[in-house]
């Protein structure tokens, strides 16, 4: 046999059990979120309105790139004054990337491929992290990179936004540099550094809050490890330093624009946390009482979580009692191993601060005594991270305590039956809802080029309901009408255009005594006012309206509407627009 030959056969079967582990893992993925896959375009993971946020953000970057537009700020939502996106987590860089699939298939698609791939690709990268830690422990690297991959952070997250599964494919990769540039150093700091940075950008350009999180997980890690090796720290903090200047200005010179945009150009969120600060916190109990987003989920333990706060796709927490025992008795037997102690100190903190400013238990915070995370929680766009989100950095140092446990039992001579019969005790109890929900897509006919409609491209439409978290619908269809239209409000993070929330006031309390709508002389007058001063070129009406909502505006512009399907379509007659 030829040196080449011998040489050869090791490096392929290096390489093809990394892909048969990452094949395992995607398999796994599709079958979780196969209700989705039986009509991918018609159907997408998850439930809620976020979902439809996040696809409209999906179809519009492309389509503002092709037609020449801004693709981080768009006037075809929240007429006439327009929104920055970036509020709304619109994955810019991944639509841009996928822009082929969007175009040949539709943003449902590109949504649920994205989805079901990132769960993948988060247990393949977290399976190529645990195993610089677990030195020939493929098996108990796959383990380990099941466990984060599908963890209750990923497949919580699964229920609502892509962007955040997506999110969760980084940390391990972060991980792996800062192990490098910390500990290893086997590189040159400028190679670290520039990597750091554009692993930084593509976060941006995903999921900010991520970002965030990231670099102050970065810093406690390094703050453990300067802790737990004194003598160290002097022999590694230059090449620390200088992968840092490497990586910082090229960060900084790329992400200016687009934060300075966000935080101070139009439109930009002005003071405050958009989501609270102890809504979405974990809830202690979260910890060993599983959810409805766990398979094994009695009615017992969900009559208590259902009264966490935040919702059903933020309950992140859940270990339960079998993996917390093995990781309690793991960090005591293996404490002097550096993977494990640092990886148990790290867990430690995280969960702590994940609790929030304060302890909340059933939705009420149980002490006044604010804890770690009542800092962050006060200060300028910290104050906009939801701490339960910390949880995806517990599930990763727990899926590494896991692999390294599993291997130095298997060293130490446990037999093969105690190995597989831990795994299945730890994981069982942590197996999401199987299939995950998947939520089918209408489209009127009228939206979907199958029915004529009377709204010509460029109309400016007003919706009733009117667009908002609780009524997404419109922006789904905006999508299928390929943006020939733009509308009043839509679901997005930010003040509503001047008059847009007044108009819907006005609507309201003339309706209140429905189905007898009178519109006075003075009433037809304000809401004509406040239609031209919005652009209003078309009124939409659909289901769950007020029945007075058509009779308003049937007496309003004194003509019959058009009827599309289960849709009521008027067209502002030009003399009052």
């Amino acid at each position: 046999m030829s040196r080449a030959t011998a040489g050869g056969a090791p490096w392929r079967r290096r390489g093809l059990v990394p892909a048969g582990v990452g094949l395992a893992y995607l398999m796994l993925a599709v079958l979780l979120c196969i209700n989705a896959w039986r009509s991918p375009s018609l159907a997408y993971i998850g439930e809620g309105p976020d979902p439809i946020q996040q696809m409209w953000g999906i179809a519009w970057i492309p389509y503002a790139i092709s037609h020449g537009l801004d693709p981080v700020y768009t006037h075809l939502l929240n007429r006439p004054e327009g929104t920055d996106i970036l509020w709304s987590t619109p994955t810019a860089l991944v639509a841009a990337l996928l822009w082929p699939i969007t175009a040949l298939v539709g943003a449902t698609v590109t949504y649920n491929v994205v989805a079901t791939l990132s769960l993948a690709l988060a247990a393949f990268f977290a399976f190529l992290v645990i195993r610089r830690w677990v030195p020939g422990g493929v098996v108990a690297a796959a383990v380990g990179g099941l466990l984060y991959g599908f963890s209750p952070y990923m497949t919580g997250q699964l229920l609502g936004h892509y962007n955040l599964v997506l999110a969760g494919v980084t940390p391990p990769l972060v991980l792996m540099l800062a192990d490098e540039i910390l500990v290893r150093q086997r590189r040159r700091p400028r190679t670290l550094g520039l990597l750091a940075a554009l692993l930084a950008v593509v976060q941006f350009f995903i999921a900010q809050e991520i970002l965030l999180t990231e670099t102050i997980v970065a810093v406690i890690f390094a703050i453990v490890l300067a802790s737990t090796h004194h003598s160290a720290v002097r022999a590694h903090i230059g090449f620390v330093l200088r992968s840092i200047a490497w990586a910082v200005p090229p960060a900084v010179v790329l992400l200016a624009v687009p934060t300075w945009l966000q935080f101070f150009g139009p439109d930009h969120v002005v003071g405050g946390a958009i989501n609270g600060t102890d809504i979405y916190v974990t809830d202690p109990t979260n910890f060993v009482v599983p959810t409805v987003a766990q398979l094994l989920s009695p009615q017992v333990a969900t009559a208590v979580s259902s009264h966490f706060s935040g919702n059903a796709s933020e309950w992140d927490a859940y270990l339960g009692i079998p993996l917390i025992v093995l990781l309690v008795l793991a960090t005591v037997r293996f404490w002097r191993a550096p993977p494990i102690r640092t990886a148990a100190i790290l867990a430690l903190i995280i969960s702590v601060l994940s609790l929030g400013p304060h302890i909340n238990v059933q939705g009420h915070p149980l002490l006044a005594v604010p804890l770690p995370w009542w800092i962050p929680a006060h200060l300028p766009v910290l104050d906009d991270i939801l701490p339960n989100r910390l949880m995806v950095y517990v599930d990763l140092a727990a899926a590494m305590m896991l692999a390294f446990t599993l291997r130095m039992l298997w060293l130490l001579r446990a037999s093969l039956l105690l190995n597989v019969a831990l795994v299945v005790v730890v994981l069982l109890p942590m197996l999401p809802t199987l299939p995950a929900p998947a939520t089918q897509l209408t489209t009127p006919a009228a939206f979907a080029g199958i029915a004529p409609t009377p709204i010509s491209p460029g109309d400016t439409v007003l919706f009733e309901p009117f667009p908002s978290v609780d009524y997404v619908d419109a922006m789904h269809w905006q999508v299928s009408a390929s943006f020939a239209f733009a509308m009043v409000g839509g679901y997005i993070i930010g003040p509503y255009a001047p008059g847009a929330q007044a108009l819907q006031q006005l609507i309201h309390s003339l309706t209140a005594s429905a189905p007898d709508v009178t519109v006075s002389a003075g009433d037809r007058g304000r809401l004509l006012s406040a239609l031209h001063g919005l652009g209003v070129d078309d009124v939409v009406v659909g289901t769950g309206v007020r029945p007075g909502v058509t009779a308003l505006f049937t007496r309003l512009f004194d003509a019959p509407p058009t009827q599309a399907g289960a849709l009521t379509i008027w067209q502002v007659p030009v003399s009052q627009r």
